[in-house]
């Protein structure tokens, strides 16, 4: 297994992270944290988080999840997305969890929750594993 530092490395150079300010932690083997101080460009009209922000921190937790047991490249090919509760205190926090490793199919859980430590966003998603 490759060491789980130089994937969480590799994962916060992705553009699109650095672009929406998005800071991702391995915790474990399975087991991702994505964190995004809110800022203004983060939010819409009433001042909550846009649901596109969400969705894309739901794909990066999710992601870095399977990423540190398969450390092979993927692509998103599922998100189910629930949205409890506006966020809007800062910051929202996003932790990913495998719950099915397959060979070519990973699935995963995701809570987000707002800087007060409310369960704000729960999800799962599929991942498609490319092969090597």
């Amino acid at each position: 297994m490759a060491d789980l530092k130089i994937v969480e490395e590799l994962i916060n150079k992705d553009p699109f992270m650095n672009y929406l300010g998005v800071k991702t932690k391995i915790i474990e083997p399975g087991k991702a944290e994505a964190v995004l101080d809110i800022e203004e460009k983060h939010l819409r009209l009433g001042g909550i988080m846009n649901g596109g922000v969400i969705s894309s921190m739901v794909d990066i937790a999710g992601g870095a999840a399977i990423l540190s047991v398969t450390q092979r490249n993927q692509v998103t090919i599922n998100l189910n997305i629930n949205f409890l509760s506006p966020i809007s205190k800062s910051p929202a926090r996003a932790v990913g969890s495998v719950l099915r490793k397959g060979r070519n199919i990973c699935v995963a859980r995701v809570e987000i929750f707002d800087g007060d430590g409310k369960l704000c966003t729960y999800a799962t998603g599929s991942w498609f594993i490319f092969s090597e």
